[in-house]
């Protein structure tokens, strides 16, 4: 749950922000799909990653990981047709030394609002439940505040100025780790939260109490428990075998620990590899590992089991708010565009839990897809940017493009 970390604005905890180029204020950009053809999940590897490349990358790791301050991590570069590049740096396991290992699980926080929404649109977008972006939570919540006024699309883009949890949700967890707190009586928790100083749709508040009235609105509607929704939808057909929908948190072997300082009156790092995580559910609960975000990562950019109204919708659909410039919050993703064409330049998400971090991201042109997994929060949630900020500004033009021409002609 990015919204956990302590001491900062609830933006920049919930998101990285890669900054290039900018927009006007105020401009509008429409999104125009891109004439680069898009990456299928089986695309070859055909070609070695170039040499020059790969030294760069591993010393940006190298510095990256030091300033980490996390106990491990494992990081993955994967451009079709070019290759891959994947590393590991520290241990898994601080007491045994074990070094990491690219196979181990781990939890990977709020990427898990990246699936779910993708869920929601396939559910929407396939119509056999009657839902749209436009319904408004009344049905389902009629007491939570401006539930007349708050649609599903504000929860997917977090609009809805729903508060966020804060630190009094960090400080429940550091009391009762092992907490096995309802969705609803979040949900709860949430409609009691003071909200935003803007009405519903006219801001961008970063909030997991948008993704567990998501989550819980289709189960009420499909009838199947969120998990079921995850695993059929998505982790099945995409044969993503060690992923799982986990709000227990209990890790497969192999598996990372996770080593966490965000409990200040807990020793640190504290081990927090047994914790439960009810407290992220929806928001946060999803395990998995670096080989499955590889995967995921395509399907992400891509839009899997999506149909094209919703793949457009979900760069479209923007919170109203400029994160910074050319950085949007579009439907359960970080969107970049490009500021001169308004094409899509790359798709991302970070995610955060007591002990572990967690990054991926969809390159549109290329392809490409970045994935990082570590087990150590650093104290603030954002530990894993430390090696996620360089790496990308490490990347050539021809991976991770910072702008484009492929929208001006269409």
């Amino acid at each position: 749950m990015r919204e956990m970390r302590r001491g900062a604005v609830a933006v920049a905890a919930a998101l990285t922000l890669l900054m290039t180029g900018c927009l006007d204020e105020g401009a509008t950009v429409e999104y125009a799909v891109p004439t680069a053809p898009a990456t299928s999940l089986d695309a070859p590897m055909d070609a070695p990653l170039d040499p020059a490349l790969r030294e760069q990358l591993e010393a940006t790791l190298d510095d990256g990981f030091a300033a980490s301050g996390m106990p491990g991590v494992a990081v993955g570069l994967w451009v079709p047709g070019y290759g891959e590049w994947v590393a590991t740096r520290g241990v898994s396991d601080l007491d045994e030394g074990t070094p990491m290992d690219l196979a181990n699980q781990s939890r990977i926080g709020s990427i898990t609002k990246t699936i779910v929404v993708q869920v929601a649109l396939q559910v929407i977008g396939d119509g056999t439940h009657g839902l749209s972006l436009d319904d408004t939570i009344a049905p389902w919540y009629p007491d939570f505040p401006e539930a007349d006024a708050i649609t599903l699309r504000m929860l997917m883009n977090m609009s809805s100025g729903i508060g966020p949890p804060g630190d009094a949700q960090l400080e429940r967890i550091c009391a009762d780790p092992y907490s096995e707190i309802t969705p609803d009586e979040m949900i709860a928790i949430g409609a009691a939260t003071p909200r935003m100083d803007y009405a519903p749709g006219e801001g961008m508040t970063y909030s997991g109490y948008n993704t567990f009235l998501l989550g819980r609105i289709l189960e009420k509607t499909t009838g199947t428990e969120l998990g079921t929704l995850i695993d059929e939808r998505l982790l099945q057909p995409l044969a993503m075998s060690r992923s799982r929908f986990a709000p227990d948190a209990v890790l497969a072997e192999p598996f990372n620990r996770g080593y966490s300082g965000f409990c200040p009156a807990r020793e640190h790092p504290i081990d927090t590899t047994d914790w439960t995580n009810h407290e992220a559910w929806a928001a946060g609960a999803m395990l998995s590992t670096l080989d499955d975000l590889h995967t995921w990562g395509i399907a992400f950019g891509e839009g899997f089991g999506l149909t094209p109204e919703m793949r457009a919708a979900r760069i479209d659909d923007r919170a109203p708010i400029e994160l910074s410039p050319a950085y949007w919050y579009g439907l359960g993703a970080n969107v970049h565009l490009d500021p001169v064409s308004g094409c899509l330049l790359d798709l991302n998400h970070s995610g955060a839990e007591p002990g572990y971090g967690a990054h991926v991201h969809y390159f549109e042109g290329s392809g490409a897809v970045l994935a990082i997994v570590g087990n150590g929060d650093g104290g603030t949630g954002e530990a894993f940017a430390e090696v996620m900020r360089p790496l990308v500004a490490a990347l050539p033009e021809s991976v991770a493009a910072t702008s484009s021409t492929a929208c001006l002609s269409e």
